[in-house]
């Protein structure tokens, strides 16, 4: 088993994102074969939760979800809790954007043992609060959130903020404006983007608000495929992996299985160990192709991973 960075740990997660399970990829198994790395690296740490940020599928089409599950049975309890976050992709089939939730609700419980009905849901592991929020309607990149997804995100935050302890919230999309958006919204940079373009959308202030009025706050999300980039990126290009905001703390994953841009490291197979300790969190950076911690990269204070004191 991998030894966590200190003793004493209170809950251990992979976190991935946009691992793009697709039948039509040219060499299908790459993505598959990097969401069972991840996997398995999670069950080598013997890990509380495995977390995907969105986009498990290209498309969420029936075939692209038994790709998923099948992976998920070739690397079995890779973890306690199965968390897959729904992505703009997962709400594109050939049909309609509520026939590609149905398939999403279906490949929920059959991979995480637990059924879903509602975009937005939430866990609570080892007693702290995962959060997960998205898109009730297909807004193409973007994210709709209803006024009903966002009372009861209200709602969940205040029940987490309670317990006293870090929170922890998952949406595909970044808030509008962070890890330079929309400067990195595409491998090529275009001055005349809307201010919009790779973000959540139009209530990003909203829920950004709502991050900010509880402590120790963590917002994960995905979806820009940006390479991971330290504080050096910071200081150079104004945008990281790593943002703290009025104490929210923001972490944009790069994609799993996709080309990656804008970033100091735009491989493939990187993501995020997350341990959870009473004092403290730390997001450690690990490429799961190799299984190795990523230690070449300043991510906080000159260190190879970022760490907040609570």
């Amino acid at each position: 088993m991998i030894k966590t960075l200190y003793d004493n740990v209170c809950l251990k997660a992979t976190i991935v994102s946009d691992t793009h399970i697709d039948e039509k990829h040219p060499v299908k198994i790459v993505p598959m074969y990097l969401l069972m790395r991840a996997l398995g690296g999670a069950k080598k740490i013997d890990a509380d939760a495995f977390i995907t940020v969105g986009d498990t599928t290209s498309r969420g089409s029936v075939k692209n979800w038994q790709m998923a599950r099948e992976c998920f049975k070739k690397v079995p309890d890779a973890a306690k809790k199965i968390i897959l976050t729904i992505g703009n992709h997962d709400g594109w089939c050939d049909g309609e954007f509520s026939d590609a939730m149905n398939e999403y609700y279906r490949a929920y419980k059959d991979i995480c043992k637990r059924e879903i009905n509602t975009p937005y849901f939430s866990e609570n592991i080892n007693g702290y609060y995962f959060i997960c929020i998205g898109t009730d309607a297909d807004s193409g990149c973007e994210a709709t959130i209803s006024d009903e997804q966002m009372l009861w995100f209200r709602n969940e935050m205040n029940k987490a903020g309670e317990t006293g302890n870090p929170i922890f919230v998952f949406c595909h999309q970044s808030l509008n404006q962070r890890h330079g958006l929309p400067r990195t919204w595409d491998r090529h940079e275009d001055p005349n983007r809307p201010l919009t373009d790779g973000g959540i959308g139009d209530r990003s202030d909203e829920v950004a608000g709502i991050l900010k009025s509880y402590k120790n706050v963590f917002y994960f999300s995905g979806h820009s495929h940006m390479g991971l980039c330290g504080e050096d990126m910071k200081k150079a290009e104004g945008y990281s992996t790593f943002e703290d905001e009025d104490g929210v703390t923001l972490i944009n994953l790069p994609s799993l299985s996709c080309g990656n841009h804008h970033g100091e490291m735009q491989g493939l197979g990187i993501g995020i160990q997350l341990e959870i300790y009473k004092d403290k969190v730390v997001l450690r950076p690990k490429n799961y192709i190799s299984g190795k911690f990523i230690t070449k990269l300043n991510i906080k204070d000159k260190k190879p991973y970022y760490e907040i004191i609570l």
